[in-house]
């Protein structure tokens, strides 16, 4: 019975604490935590939301995901609240690379900000954030802080790195494409 409870404790518990590393974002697989390491690593903007959900009760789980809908770059859903925590989970395409992979990451960490400074913790009130603070793209909501956020990191890297070296999109048409020789 006792080691029962300690695993039934290591389940309910989340995992960084009991790991005693940040709560939050918590990449769930190999190329979202590559991901996620790059835009820490290349974004100041990046860094300051992770910092403003490190401060508060909402958790952020990273994926990757290769069935994303046609023309969408990343998407943020609302989970759950328990245990005086928001679960949000991040989803962004994981066909994107370089600079287009960072800049979706940081939109959908934006959205994650939008709530964490809300007092939004179930669907209805989800909803009704983001009709107060967004517009209905068909199916989807969009902020404009999300896309500003998405734009001034696209400018920040470009700036950081004078737009060289950095990967591109592969098999896309588009901005980001790599110059033929």
């Amino acid at each position: 019975m006792r080691y029962l409870t300690i695993v039934l404790s290591l389940l309910l518990l989340p995992s960084a604490v009991v790991a005693g590393t940040s709560l939050t974002p918590r990449p769930v697989d190999p190329v979202a935590a590559e991901a996620f390491a790059q835009a820490l690593e290349r974004s100041e903007i990046v860094r300051t939301l992770v910092a403003t959900l490190e401060a508060s009760n909402v958790i952020v789980h990273i994926e990757s995901s290769r069935t994303m809908p046609l023309g969408i770059g990343g998407m943020t859903r609302f989970v759950t609240a328990r245990g005086g925590y928001r679960y949000v989970r991040i989803s962004f395409d994981a066909q994107l690379w370089g600079r287009d992979r960072i800049a979706i990451l940081a939109h959908e960490l934006q959205h994650a900000c939008e709530v964490a400074q809300s007092s939004a913790a179930d669907m209805a009130s989800i909803r009704k954030l983001f009709d107060q603070t967004g517009h209905h793209m068909g199916m989807y909501y969009e902020t404009q802080a999300a896309a500003s956020t998405e734009r001034s990191v696209l400018a920040e890297l470009r700036a950081s790195r004078g737009g060289a070296g950095a990967p591109v999109r592969i098999g896309h048409s588009g901005e980001n494409q790599a110059p033929r020789r």
